[in-house]
This record gives structure tokens, C-alpha cells and sequence, in this order.
């Protein structure tokens, strides 16, 4: 704060200018005594008002005790009532000192006195201005996926970003965001009037946050208004150290509910969002919702989802929204745990490598169906796989125990086209934090056609890791697959037939089908056709390279053709429409 004194009335203007809003506050200097308890009328001395008009006083003294009650004018003459100005709890002063809540008067006020309750002696009173000009429009923005890593449903809700309600993208100059590992979660409230536009009061609490308590940003991460929108605080991004709570700061992340719950209700859309934001951080800091733990900067114990009065001094976050807490809890665990909570997706669970899903290899292929929809990405490098690197890997994961040393991996994607799975299938050896690439397949075709990964000279008794995921630079909308591994007779022992050996199209069809053997001199054999329960449906014998197959009237699903020899086996998947 700066002051200049001069007699008992000083004039002072300072201001920051961020985004396109214009932080433009103006502190008037005053002093109160025994004798004169009452201001005289002060002017206001703002040049622009937009929305409201909020005022902070503090006071400073040898005597701090007793009431200051404030009231407001438009003209001088008509006054609106007297109001009680409470202490604000977030503020640390020197003994001597006080400040109180900001007030928020209305938006054609041009004067108001102060006066003292219970005090005899001189008491200096600061009262800072500000109004909300050249507010931008508010534009929420919503993420791609969660932000975080575990298996839940509930991601960052959309909210309106710093720019929105014109806020600096960063701290003050001289100011270095720290991070801290959250493990509890604060609510607070305004303790003021909210009423639209939002984004005036964010910028309101944020110029008293720097412009009057001399913070380096405002002191909440979060913030949401009655109507539900979510607005970024403190500037830094995920796990920043906020300003919210004496000796409660390291730890915590804080979310201030715009309003006045000691006098009002919360809303319903403003619940929802708080319930929302805190099930997606529940999740990226594996918080339990209804859990408590000891916090460790203070040593005191709290409940993972606490008010602020928990830990201070202070009515915050109001009677009415306290006593909402309990449902807070218990709502945000139900966004969190229950897959109807959210948007009602989840991962799979086979999401990464230490979710991996057990297969077990055989001699003939039992698919296990699975999808890679709503899959994120593990982290693992995506690699070079037939000549192609694809631009994502939203991968899911598998692990088999090898019986043999030659083995094939078979994908079959049953998504409808042309939306279906255009399979990438790696095969990994060593433990998920430290993987080598065995091999990889991106056989080519496209979407909807299947991808069967060769892989000899493999360890029997040995665990590998399979890797699926759609090649290119986007999820395939419908990335639902069928999977197997298989071995023994199902790789040639004297001569290599592999997937390519055997061409079945159209495919997916509608029963007619045209087999290709691309081997050299196939030879006497018989064709047999397995439905994917292992059910024998069709079986003959034949001695030509090329031949055509009539399944019409058969179930639609996967199907597997197999040819065999004397040499070795054939075998490619078949999907009936």
C-alpha cells in the first residue's frame, strides 16, 4: 500500500493493466477519534464505473477494538443503511491493524462515511476502491481428455480460463509459482454479494488479492460462481501453491464459492461444479473423497474435503455451505468411483501396462474382446512398426506367458466401418517401468482389417506384454477388437507361414468369401472354419491355391479360417455381417 499524508484526507491511485480488463483501484486515507466517531461524506474517486463499485477498509491504531460500520450515497443526500464490516480471516497484519470483508456497493455510489462503534481514540481507516472495467467476454474452455492419470471418469469440467475474466496469465513481477504435492482440498466463499456478470467479481477478489493485500496473484486456485461456471485462479497451472489459509497454503488446493453462504444457499449448478472439479482432482492426487488424514505442513488433522473454519479462526465458507460438506463428500465419491458419475466414461482396464489383461496361448485362437475406446496414452515411445510410426498411441495392454518359442498375435477389429480399429500390435519383454520392443506390426490395409504379429524365438515360460493401439493420429471412434495368442500348431514347423500366407476377401462379408494361399505349392489340405467359440462350421478338402467359401446364414461375428497341411498350419479371422 502506498500513503501520502496529508491532513486527515489522502488521495491515492495506483493500478495494473492486464488482458484487456483495467485494474484501476484508488485509496482513500481517513481517521476517526473520540471526539469525531463519523467521517464527513467522501467523495468516491473513481473515473470509471462499470457493474459495482467494491470497497476494503482497513483500519490502524493503537486501539483497534470496537465496530466500523460503513453506508453509501448516490447523491449526498439519500443514504443507503448503515453495514457492519466483518473481519476478513485471510489477511496476515501487524498487531495494530485490521481489514474486513470486501463490500460491494452499488454501482451508481458516489460517497460514503464511516464510523466507529466502541472506539475512543485515533483511528486511521484506509478504504480502497475498485470497479470492474473493460471485462472481456467469457469463453469456457474444456479440455481433450483428463488431466491425470488414474482410472476415473471425471475430468478438469470446462471453465473460463484468465484471459475470460481478463486476469494477467501470470503472477506479479518479482513473483515464482511453487508447487506442492495436494493432499486435501479447501472450500472457502466469497462472503460477498455475487451477482452477474461472474467474471467482475473474480477480478474484483483478484485486485484485492494484489492490488490491496500485496499477494502475488489471487489466492485461490479455483473459483465458481451460482450459475455453476468455473473460473481459473492463481495462475501456474495443476498443484500451484495458492494464498488461502494461514499455515494451510502447502498441500491444499483451495476453491472459493462465489457468494455469502453465512446468509444464503448455494446453488444446485454451483454444488454440481464444486462436486465435479473436486472428483477430477480427487482423481489426479488419489485423494479418497470421504477420507481424513493429517495435513503436513500444520500436523493437524482434517478431513480430506474440509471448510476453512476446519483449520482458522473464521465462519468461511458460511453456515449454509458447511453444513453442505457432508453431501460434498459423499457426492464427489460417487463422481469419482461409480461409472454412472461424470460423463459416465472410464478408461478401460487395461489402460497401461501394470493393468495389463492376462492371455493365455493355444493351439487354436480363442479371441478375448476388448477396446481401446476412451484409452489414454501410456507414455510408453511409440515405435516404428512395418515402416510406420503412428502420431499416438492410446494404448491398451495385455501379457501372456509364452508355452512355446514361436507365437503369433492376432487382432481383429469387430468396430463397424469405416470407424473401426486400424490395429498397431507390439510385444514387449521386461518389467512395465523398463519394456524392450520385441516386435511390432502395422500391417497394412487400413481400418477394420486384421493384425496378426509373428513372433519367434521366444523364452517358454517367460511373460511378454502386448501392446494395441490405432494407428495414426487420432482414436478410432469404434476401437472395439477381438484378441489372441496362439502357438504350437498354429505356426509351421517346416516351412514360415504367416498371416500373409493366406488372403480371405471380402472381409468383413456377408457369407461369400474368396480364399487365396500364398505359399509356395500348398499342396493336398483341408479347409476348416471355426466360429469364435471353437465351434467346427465348415470343413473340406481341397488342392487348389484359390477357391471360394459360402457362409451365407451364418451368425454375424468373428470366425476363423484354418487351412492345414502336412507341413503346418494357416489361419486368418473372418468377420460375418
Amino acid at each position: 500500500m502506498y500513503k501520502f499524508t496529508l491532513l486527515c484526507l489522502v488521495l491515492t491511485f495506483f493500478g495494473t493493466t492486464a488482458s484487456a480488463q483495467t485494474f484501476n483501484q484508488v485509496e482513500l486515507e481517513a481517521t476517526l477519534t473520540c471526539i469525531k466517531t463519523e467521517t464527513s461524506p467522501l467523495e468516491i474517486p473513481l473515473t470509471r464505473v462499470e457493474h459495482f463499485i467494491t470497497l476494503a477498509v482497513r483500519s490502524h491504531g493503537t486501539a483497534t477494538a470496537g465496530i466500523l460500520e460503513v453506508r453509501s450515497s448516490a447523491d449526498n443526500r439519500t443514504w443507503s443503511t448503515w453495514q457492519t464490516l466483518a473481519d476478513d480471516p485471510h489477511v496476515d497484519l501487524p498487531a495494530g491493524q485490521r481489514q474486513f470483508n470486501m463490500l460491494f456497493l452499488p454501482v451508481d455510489s458516489r460517497y460514503v462515511q464511516v464510523r466507529a462503534i466502541g472506539l475512543c481514540a485515533d483511528l486511521g481507516v484506509s478504504l480502497f476502491f475498485y470497479s470492474p472495467v473493460d471485462l472481456p467476454s467469457e469463453n469456457p474452455v474444456a479440455l481433450d481428455q483428463p488431466l491425470g492419470f488414474r482410472n476415473c471418469p471425471c475430468a478438469l469440467p470446462a471453465y473460463v480460463n484468465r484471459a475470460g475474466w481478463g486476469g494477467p496469465p501470470n503472477q506479479q513481477p518479482g513473483c515464482t509459482p511453487s508447487y506442492t504435492t495436494v493432499t486435501h482440498l479447501f472450500v472457502h466463499h466469497q462472503a460477498g454479494v455475487a451477482n452477474p456478470p461472474y467474471a467482475a467479481v473474480v477480478a474484483s477478489i483478484w485486485n484485492l488479492h494484489v492490488n490491496t493485500n500485496g499477494w502475488c496473484d489471487v489466492g485461490y486456485q479455483w473459483l465458481i460462481a451460482p450459475d455453476g461456471t468455473v473460473y481459473q485462479g492463481r495462475s501456474g497451472g495443476n498443484n500451484v501453491v495458492g494464498a488461502h489459509a494461514t499455515g494451510l497454503n502447502g498441500n491444499t488446493m483451495a476453491v472459493c464459492m462465489l457468494g455469502n453462504f453465512q446468509n444464503d444457499q448455494p446453488t444446485q449448478a454451483a454444488l454440481e461444479s464444486l462436486n465435479a472439479l473436486l472428483a477430477w482432482k480427487c482423481c489426479d492426487s488419489d485423494i479418497d473423497p470421504t477420507g481424513t488424514s493429517v495435513h503436513a505442513g500444520s500436523g493437524q488433522t482434517f478431513k480430506h474435503i474440509s471448510g476453512h473454519r476446519d483449520g482458522a479462526a473464521t465462519l468461511c465458507p458460511g453456515d449454509n455451505m458447511y453444513a453442505r460438506l457432508p453431501n460434498v463428500r459423499t457426492g464427489t465419491d460417487s463422481l469419482y468411483t461409480d461409472p454412472s458419475g461424470c460423463d459416465g466414461i472410464w478408461p478401460p482396464a487395461n489402460d497401461n501396462c501394470a493393468g495389463a489383461v492376462a492371455l493365455t496361448s493355444l493351439e487354436s485362437c480363442l479371441p478375448e474382446s476388448s477396446t481401446t475406446n476412451e484409452a489414454l496414452a501410456s507414455g510408453v515411445a511409440i515405435p516404428v512398426c512395418s515402416g510406420f510410426s503412428s502420431g499416438t498411441a492410446l494404448d491398451v495392454w495385455f501379457r501372456f506367458n509364452a508355452a512355446a518359442t514361436h507365437h503369433q498375435v492376432t487382432v481383429t477389429p469387430t468396430g463397424v466401418l469405416p470407424d473401426a480399429l486400424d490395429a498397431v500390435v507390439a510385444v514387449y519383454d521386461g518389467a512395465c517401468g523398463a519394456l524392450e520392443l520385441v516386435a511390432c506390426v502395422d500391417a497394412p490395409g487400413g481400418a477394420g482389417v486384421p493384425t496378426t504379429l509373428d513372433l519367434p524365438g521366444l523364452t517358454p515360460g517367460h511373460d511378454y506384454s502386448i501392446r494395441v493401439f490405432d494407428y495414426g493420429n487420432a482414436q478410432a471412434a469404434d476401437g472395439r477388437f477381438d484378441i489372441c495368442v496362439t502357438h504350437g500348431a498354429a505356426v509351421s514347423t517346416s516351412e514360415e507361414f504367416d498371416l500373409a500366407g493366406m488372403q480371405v476377401f471380402p472381409n468383413p462379408s456377408n457369407g461369400r468369401v474368396r480364399v487365396e494361399l500364398r505359399v509356395s505349392d500348398p499342396g493336398d489340405g483341408n479347409i476348416r472354419v471355426f466360429s469364435a467359440t471353437g465351434q467346427l462350421v465348415l470343413e473340406r478338402n481341397t488342392n487348389a491355391g484359390a477357391f471360394d467359401l459360402d457362409l451365407t446364414g451364418r451368425p454375424a461375428g468373428l470366425y476363423v479360417l484354418e487351412f492345414q497341411t502336412g507341413s503346418g498350419v494357416l489361419r486368418q479371422m473372418l468377420v460375418l455381417n
